[in-house]
């Protein structure tokens, strides 16, 4: 697990070792940022299932503004510091340390909003509603951002049509990234 381009790129991230965490894969992590590249620079990046702290750190890598990566699990956390500290990268990052059921809805009390918001729950977790129904209600992703959301290939996402709409569907192996805006009023 790498960086793959930008200000940090090639420095080599830890990871949980196991099936515990299934970071994204550097090659899926280059095809989500390069179709999101304009988007990136100086945004706000939300990454609501860090695990290793990967996409936030590839966002800040390439020019984002800050990240605010989501984590509930302990071994997980500490990686992720880890990770943040090798990149040097304290101050432009923020980890939430908590569910992310309850770090959105607080998200949304703060009235935070994220150029860009990854979510990449564990697959068989049931998180996919739940998580989106909360960045919807809290209006956590800007008007004009984007949101990724990766699942198992052949994963039937479920949205709320009347609030998001699909960009584009893109499959890596086995993996889909499906992303999403706000549906056009």
């Amino acid at each position: 697990m790498r960086i793959v381009a930008g200000e940090f790129r090639g420095r080599k991230l830890k990871t949980l070792p196991g099936l515990k965490v299934r970071p994204t894969a550097d090659k899926v992590k280059e095809a989500v940022f390069s179709a999101v590249n304009p988007y990136v620079y100086d945004c706000l990046f939300l990454d609501v299932f860090g695990g290793c702290g990967n996409m936030a750190l590839e966002a800040l890598s390439r020019g984002a503004q800050k990240a605010v990566i989501i984590e509930k699990d302990r071994q997980a956390q500490e990686i992720i510091s880890a990770n943040i500290a090798l990149c040097q990268a304290q101050e432009k990052c923020e980890l939430v340390k908590k569910d992310c059921l309850i770090a959105l809805k607080e998200l949304g009390e703060r009235r935070a909003k994220f150029g860009l918001i990854y979510v990449d729950p564990p697959y068989k977790g049931g998180l996919y509603e739940q998580v989106l129904t909360l960045i919807a209600q809290g209006q956590l992703l800007d008007k004009e951002g984007l949101m990724m959301v990766e699942s198992e290939r052949d994963f039937s996402l479920k949205i709320d049509e009347n609030i998001w709409q699909v960009v584009k569907e893109k499959y890596y192996g086995n993996t889909k990234v499906t992303t999403l805006a706000w549906k056009e009023n």
